[in-house]
């Protein structure tokens, strides 16, 4: 059975799509649980306009980004905010809040973890600055990522996290620290920096979850369960947990005869169509898993290699130009606007199919060409092969939207829909997914 698609087959690649999209969305009373990284206090300063313009379109309320120690002393002892002023002043006239990452360690004093005082000053005066408009504060970056070599050592990781969270707490009471993200689930580090004590040092839990390459499915919400064991084990399962990195590159395949194919900073990326759905289901997985705030790894490529995964991570390519992931994310971000709750009751997957459902607020019932969206939502896909199931809803105003947010007209049988259900999510909003019938072919 093939759906029936309105809008032209041609690639969905421009900002006339995401304008669209931001027509489905209306004014956002809670805190909206998507942010993008951005490199804004290095090389992407002079762009900051544009991407911020960018994100509130695509419905991302939170930029994380570096605010490093080298770059704000310097030299010694003579401190300039003046760019990481304009970055939190310009986000705030755009209604985008910033995460800043405190890191790393500084030429003049490069072992935080040894004499805190520097390190503890530096802290606490970007908390102290920043207190008004950023609710959250990041400490470190993948200490547990082997290029970091002394802070792999989760002791000297703590030292830094215990005199962060000390200086954070003094200069901004009521600001969160959130611990910095680690690479996947670590269990021996995390369990160690809960013997140690961190428990008492953050507040929110905080990782990495890339699945490169594999699919997201048995990895990203296998890893969110071992996660919360891990928090349970030590009573630290109340925080929340954020993503602040997860993605797909979409470098080309390094020549046979380069030296760096063996390296998996150059593996093969991934196509930009399938980048775009792989986010989408990275998407619903993280949300049935009770994750409280998605972050990709990062809004633009950064070009600086052909081959280097690193430099091909965007939604959207280095000039602005949005890849599908783009138009994915501003999608689900608008079928799952903010303040919209999971429904945690519901069964969301069963062997191959993957129904996740959520209640979208009041406010969210926006008008798409005259009619109600309502309040009932979700979205199916699976990972077994095409096949077309009867789905049964609560109600009959039942509609139905592509991973990219183009809608579709399945056809209407025996009072439920028969739904080819492809690799491709595909949204349904208007009412509860009540069954999932078998193969109607």
């Amino acid at each position: 059975m093939q759906m029936r698609i309105r809008l032209s087959a041609r690639p969905r690649l421009c900002v006339e799509l995401l304008l669209c999209l931001c027509a489905l969305r209306v004014e956002r009373a809670a805190a909206a649980p998507y942010g993008v990284c951005s490199h804004l206090a290095w090389g992407e300063f002079a762009g900051r306009d544009k991407t911020f313009a960018l994100c509130r379109v695509a419905g991302i309320d939170t930029i994380r980004c570096d605010f490093p120690w080298d770059g704000l002393e310097k030299p010694k002892g003579m401190w300039n905010f003046s760019r990481t002023d304009a970055i939190v002043a310009d986000a705030k006239a755009a209604g985008v809040a910033i995460l800043p990452i405190l890191d790393y360690d500084h030429p003049d004093h490069p072992k935080p973890y040894l004499d805190a005082e520097p390190w503890s000053e530096y802290v606490w005066r970007v908390a102290n600055r920043y207190a008004a408009d950023c609710p959250v504060f990041e400490v470190w970056n993948e200490p547990d990522h082997p290029s970091r070599k002394d802070t792999t050592n989760p002791t000297n990781y703590f030292a830094i996290l215990k005199s962060a969270s000390d200086a954070i707490r003094a200069a901004a009471p009521g600001r969160r620290v959130a611990l910095a993200g680690l690479c996947g689930v670590p269990v021996p580090y995390i369990e160690e920096l809960y013997r140690l004590g961190a428990g008492q040092c953050f507040d929110i839990m905080n990782i990495h979850a890339y699945s490169v390459p594999d699919a997201p499915e048995g990895r990203l919400d296998q890893m969110l369960e071992k996660l919360r064991s891990v928090m349970a084990k030590y009573g630290d399962e109340g925080k929340p947990v954020w993503i602040t990195e997860i993605g797909w590159p979409t470098n080309g395949q390094a020549p046979e005869d380069d030296p760096r194919r063996t390296k998996w900073a150059y593996g093969p990326g991934v196509d930009e169509a399938l980048a775009a759905v792989y986010l989408s289901r990275e998407l619903g997985i993280a949300f049935a898993e009770d994750v409280g705030m998605f972050m990709p790894y990062e809004l633009r490529d950064r070009e600086f290699d052909r081959y280097g995964r690193e430099a091909h991570f965007g939604l959207c390519r280095n000039n602005f130009t949005p890849k599908p992931a783009l138009a994915a994310y501003a999608a689900f971000t608008a079928m799952r606007p903010a303040g919209s709750m999971q429904k945690s009751d519901r069964m969301w997957r069963d062997g191959d199919f993957f129904f996740p459902q959520w209640r979208r607020p009041d406010n969210a019932d926006a008008l798409r060409e005259g009619n109600p969206l309502g309040a009932d939502a979700g979205m199916l896909w699976t990972t077994g092969g095409t096949e077309t199931r009867m789905l049964r809803f609560s109600t009959g105003l039942v509609r139905f939207f592509d991973h990219l947010g183009a809608e579709v007209w399945p056809e209407r049988r025996d009072g439920g829909w028969a739904v080819e259900i492809t690799d491709k999510p595909l949204f349904f909003v208007g009412g509860e997914l009540c069954r999932l019938e078998g193969n109607s072919r």
